[in-house]
């Protein structure tokens, strides 16, 4: 079950920096480290197959599993090795952190010294082979009294669907709190639910060897500090079952102990392994209680801040909801009635244009889909939000071979605008189209000068200076008279 707070979108006046920070950096780690880990288990997995390590210490293994009460993972063993899958007992085996470290408790008078010497000189090389595996290199392992990895796990991520999960709600959760706190102020907190989320799943786990990764306690540390943040204020909260979703309205305190109990009643009696609920309730439990100690001293807006949200309509909100349900449910045709009832109550909202948008896109080939692509594209944008849509939207409607519909004062004007937002990647790729077209116009100057200080603030220099001296040739070019120099149609 999901229970997260669907109330408030990103108020880009005080926009989430650290949230961006943080999910930024998890990914980079992610991509650029962890997502090596397999190929190093196998190649540990391979070594270890070689040098015909498995066949000494299968049976220690299964007689470990025994003794540490595991008894039905060591019958699953046996039936996997009666199989003949030695692969995958080889992986289960270097899985098994608490077993590398139990079998550094062994020596000669256990193994015999005809293999003792041999066997402990490539375990030695097999065990640097795990050490670089990133759960056991830098995770949280209650075990071993590591300080540092009650900051590094946080950062740390099991696979790629437990990075994207984490992320989105840390992107959807995140906005308000930092909007209320501050980007400082939220990046502190974060950092100290994290830790408290790491010791109070080493205290429940004291001697485990399991590694703790991923964000999830320090994200459960933000929904505390929501909770605490916005009190009894009603907050609309979205909420997922198995395959069934809704939204419901409640006092955002009051959501947070069905949050803890939750998670209390996952870590006693839940099913699902691999899920570290003490460390989401230890993380729940810091935020709640840190947020409610600091309050006064953390908040950086008014309290009328957080009574209004960036929509406040709930009549809008409502409509909205059963939209999106008949469009989960995918009937197509209740969920295009229930977007024209919408259009027609709100005519012009980006948020409703942007769904038509994303509706029509069903069928990309008629003419409806380009009509509306064209009409959000066309809007004179009076607000960062709308901005950020109409740049999605234009980054989208690209791959549909849609820029030759797009006019050239169009063209002109988003590029302008994404420059605001600093889409320095979708202006350089605009430029092909303006290349193409052989655009001339002093808006085109203003901005090939400010592309030019985008990637110049990223260190492309040469880059830099080729959009400042077209920025310069263009302006020369336009001041001087011109046979017939192509405008904007």
């Amino acid at each position: 079950m999901l229970i997260i707070p669907a109330d408030r979108g990103i108020d880009w006046r005080r926009a989430p920096v650290a949230t961006g920070a943080i999910i930024l950096l998890c990914c980079m780690i992610y991509f650029s480290w962890q997502w090596h880990d397999d190929d190093r288990l196998e190649a540990a997995a391979t070594f270890y197959l070689q040098e015909d390590l498995l066949k000494l210490e299968y049976p220690v293994f299964i007689s470990y599993l025994s003794q540490s009460g595991r008894k039905e993972a060591a019958s699953r063993m046996e039936e996997i090795w009666a199989d003949g899958d030695q692969q995958t007992v080889a992986l289960h085996i270097l899985s098994d952190h608490g077993f590398t470290r139990d079998l550094e408790d062994t020596d000669a008078d256990f193994w015999g010294e005809d293999v003792y010497f041999h066997w402990q000189e490539k375990r030695k090389q097999l065990n640097e082979m795990l050490g670089r595996i990133s759960a056991f290199h830098m995770g949280l392992i209650p075990a071993e009294h590591r300080p540092i990895t009650f900051l590094t796990y946080q950062f740390l991520h099991g696979d790629t669907l437990h990075l994207i999960g984490n992320m989105v709600v840390l992107a959807i959760v995140a906005a308000g709190v930092e909007a209320a706190i501050g980007s400082f102020n939220f990046l502190l907190c974060y950092l100290f639910c994290g830790l408290f989320a790491g010791i109070f799943f080493t205290l429940i786990n004291l001697g485990g060897y399991v590694p703790l990764v991923g964000a999830s306690g320090s994200i459960s540390g933000v929904l505390g500090m929501y909770a605490v943040l916005y009190g009894m204020r009603k907050i609309r909260f979205f909420y997922s079952a198995i395959f069934y979703f809704g939204y419901f309205t409640a006092p955002a305190l009051v959501v947070l102990p069905v949050w803890i109990l939750w998670e209390i009643i996952n870590a006693i009696w839940g099913e699902t392994v691999g899920i570290a609920y003490w460390a989401h309730a230890g993380g729940l439990l810091a935020g709640g209680a840190g947020m409610a100690l600091g309050r006064k001293y953390l908040l950086q807006v008014e309290e009328t801040y957080l009574d209004t949200g960036p929509d406040e309509d709930e009549q809008y909100r409502k409509a909205l909801d059963d939209f999106l349900k008949q469009l989960g449910a995918f009937n197509f045709d209740a969920a295009r009635r229930k977007l024209a009832d919408l259009e027609t109550q709100y005519p012009g909202k980006p948020a409703v244009m942007e769904h038509r948008y994303y509706l029509e896109k069903l069928q990309p080939k008629s003419e409806a889909f380009h009509q509306c692509a064209l009409n959000l594209l066309g809007r004179t944008a009076t607000d960062p939000w709308l901005v950020h849509i109409q740049h999605d939207v234009f980054r989208d409607y690209m791959q549909h071979d849609g820029l030759p519909r797009i006019s050239d004062d169009m063209l002109l004007k988003l590029m302008l605008s994404f420059s605001q937002i600093e889409a320095w990647e979708t202006l350089r790729e605009a430029m092909k189209e303006v290349s193409r077209r052989q655009l001339r116009h002093p808006m085109l100057v203003k901005v090939l000068r400010l592309l030019a200080r985008g990637v110049g603030g990223k260190g492309e220099r040469d880059l830099s200076e080729r959009y400042q001296s077209m920025a310069s040739s263009m302006e020369k070019e336009l001041k001087e008279p011109a046979a017939s120099p192509r405008q904007p149609g």
